[in-house]
């Protein structure tokens, strides 16, 4: 029998591949040990990370310590910063950690000068620059800008805070105060209680603290502030002479001997109804004769000085129309001297000839002989009709008081007539009591076709049209000062400043629109006059004669020498006035600033005498100080920067922050 071979056919595709399987063990092992090479490598690269941050950390740690150190010792060190350039306050100084213990291998260099403008015209600033060091070079580069605090930023400021005689001075009766408070005296609160809504601070001790309400709480035993000396403020007086407002009174003395006034005057100039555009304030100044002293404070204390002051209002024909027209009462009369006032009444018919005086819209309110201020006074308001304004007094040279300002020198068209604002009696050998300061510089057209009468007169404070201003009024001497400030500017009187009537911003500031700022510094004291504008006096019954029966003040008061008060504060009227519902004897005093003094001075007391006080608190005197107002000495953080250490270097940093202005 044959045996048959029997074959197995195999598909192509299943055709044996010798070393497959060792490949495919071969790439799975290579692929995990990628990816645990990328674990390691990515693990090794985060922790190389985190130590480079905790190393970056360090450093800036160490440099934010730094220039808190460097703070402290230009706040503890007078010496410590120079007048220009930089200091080097530290070499290669070790840095704390919290424990007490050094930092390793972290050092740092730290570096000191001023800043921003050199001239202090919008505050003073400088800087603290930390370079902190690690291992291998390793940098960090912080500054810190400082300001210097302003005395501005202040509501309320006092070195001592007790009377003269040493008596102690009270916070009772409900005070409440806005904005924050310092004293290097003890504060005293009264069981009357008062309130403070802002900071408190004490270089001794709060007295009775329970006695009032703390909003944000008190710090006791600060480091005392000392106000600034005469020489501190030297540069002043130059700072005025650039721009022409440097101006010599020709008395030194007390309240009551001031022969020179200065009045803030905010112009439309662009007709678009307000006053409130960067280049509408001026200032003008009078200066009053020898023996006029109390003619240019408008007092009360002579039957002269009143007469010359006060008046009311006739109606005059003025180029066929009757207008109202003011007259002191020393013309009121039949005296030969005074004949022509009344003649002038009886031409423009408004004024019947005759014993009784009836007939007349004016004349009806009291008889035709000589009008004396007692008159006036006694007259209410109600007798006033057809338009006819208020009765009023006016400080001396206003161009109200044009009847008695000018002599037969100036001629009846001149002299003899009735006053408004526009009948401005500047020297031309016509004043008899004083002349106003002529403007020497370049008049704006706009103002001169606008008030032709006093163009000349006008100081500009605004640096577009007063290129040498730098916002600073110097007066050696004694200045009375009223009106409606436009602008940003610091007053500083070398002896007294006394307030003769109401001193406004052009811009409400309750608004929160810090368009206008003022500082007044006086090396004495600052008064508010006792006279006939700001207090009544009794005549069957008492009457202002002001266009309110309060005093609005606005701007920063320093008191170098004593205090701020108000002359004749305990004399007086107790209830001619009330003060939001209060009897009061001069109504209410509206100061919105700030108010630093020496000592604590009074406005007035509890039986009425005087003002009450209504202080308010004005904050854009932190964010925009007075121009070149003092500061405390102390530095107050700014802003912060970080600079990059490959392009840092000391000298050329400070050299670019100090420009030459």
């Amino acid at each position: 029998m044959r045996r048959t071979r029997r074959f197995h056919l195999r598909p192509r595709g299943l055709r044996s591949r010798r070393g497959v399987a060792l490949v495919l063990t071969l790439l799975i092992t290579f692929a995990m040990g990628a990816l645990a090479m990328g674990a390691i490598y990515v693990n090794s690269n985060g922790a190389l990370i985190g130590r480079m941050a905790e190393r970056e950390k360090e450093l800036r740690y160490a440099a934010d310590a730094a220039l808190q150190i460097g703070k402290s010792r230009l706040n503890n060190d007078p010496f410590a910063m120079p007048d220009t350039s930089y200091a080097q306050l530290a070499a290669n100084s070790t840095v704390l950690g919290a424990n007490g213990q050094p930092i390793p291998n972290v050092t740092y260099n730290l570096y000191a000068g001023p800043t921003g403008s050199t001239t202090g015209q919008f505050g003073r600033f400088a800087s603290v620059v930390a370079e902190a060091i690690g291992p291998r070079g390793a940098r960090f580069v912080r500054r810190l800008e400082l300001q210097q605090e302003s005395f501005a930023r202040y509501a309320y400021w006092t070195n001592k805070e007790t009377q003269p005689s040493g008596g102690t001075i009270y916070f009772a009766s409900g005070d409440i105060l806005w904005g924050p408070v310092w004293s290097n005296d003890n504060i005293s609160i009264h069981s009357s209680g008062a309130t403070f809504n802002d900071d408190v601070t004490t270089a001794q001790s709060i007295i009775s603290p329970g006695y009032a309400t703390f909003k944000k709480g008190y710090t006791e035993d600060a480091n005392p502030i000392t106000l600034p000396t005469i020489t501190a403020l030297s540069k002043l007086p130059g700072y005025a002479t650039s721009g022409s407002l440097n101006f010599t009174p020709p008395s030194s003395g007390g309240a009551t001997t001031v022969r020179m006034r200065a009045e803030f005057v905010a112009v439309d100039l662009n007709n678009d109804g307000d006053s409130t555009d960067v280049d509408e304030g001026f200032l003008r100044v009078y200066q009053a004769n020898s023996g006029e002293e109390d003619w240019l404070r408008a007092d009360w204390t002579t039957t002269k000085t009143s007469a010359t002051n006060c008046g009311d209002y006739h109606r005059v024909l003025v180029g066929g129309n009757k207008v109202w027209k003011f007259f002191p009462a020393s013309v009121h009369g039949t005296t030969s001297a005074t004949l022509w006032a009344r003649n002038l009444w009886i031409a423009s018919g408004d004024y019947t000839s005759g014993t009784s005086g009836t007939g007349n819209i004016t004349q009806s309110a009291y008889s035709h002989g000589n009008l004396t201020v007692q008159n006036i006074m006694s007259k209410p308001l109600s007798n006033l009709s057809g338009g006819q304004p208020a009765h009023r007094c006016f400080l001396g040279g206003d161009p109200h008081l044009i009847a008695v300002e000018r002599d037969a020198n100036g001629g009846v068209a001149s002299g003899q007539v009735g006053g408004d604002p526009t009948t401005f009696t500047p020297t031309a050998g016509t004043a008899t009591k004083g002349h106003w300061k002529p403007w020497t510089g370049a008049i704006d057209p706009r103002l001169q076709a606008k008030r032709p009468y006093d163009a000349a007169y006008m100081f500009p404070i605004y640096r577009g049209q007063n290129t040498g201003s730098k916002g600073v009024i110097y007066f050696n001497g004694t200045v009375l000062l009223s009106g409606t400030l436009r602008g940003r500017v610091t007053v500083y009187s070398s002896a007294y400043v006394i307030y003769g009537d109401d001193l406004r911003y052009s811009t409400d500031p309750s608004g929160g629109t810090c368009n206008d700022m003022l500082g007044v510094i006086a090396s004495q004291d600052i008064f508010v006059a006792d006279n006939a504008i700001n207090t009544p006096r009794d005549a069957n019954g008492y009457k202002n004669l002001d266009d309110t029966k309060d005093l609005y003040l606005h701007g920063v008061q320093m008191a170098i020498s004593e205090s701020f008060t108000v002359e004749n504060y305990d004399t007086g009227p107790t209830d001619a006035n009330d003060c939001n519902g209060v009897n009061v004897g001069r109504g209410c005093l509206y100061l919105l600033g700030g108010l630093i003094q020496e000592r604590r001075g009074a406005v007035g007391l509890t039986n009425g005498s005087g003002y009450l006080k209504r202080y308010s608190y004005d904050r854009c005197a932190v964010q925009i100080p007075p121009p070149y107002f003092p500061t405390t000495g102390r530095f107050m953080d700014n802003r912060y920067a970080e600079l990059d250490p490959g392009q840092f270097n000391v000298t050329s940093l400070f050299s670019a922050l100090s420009p030459n202005y």
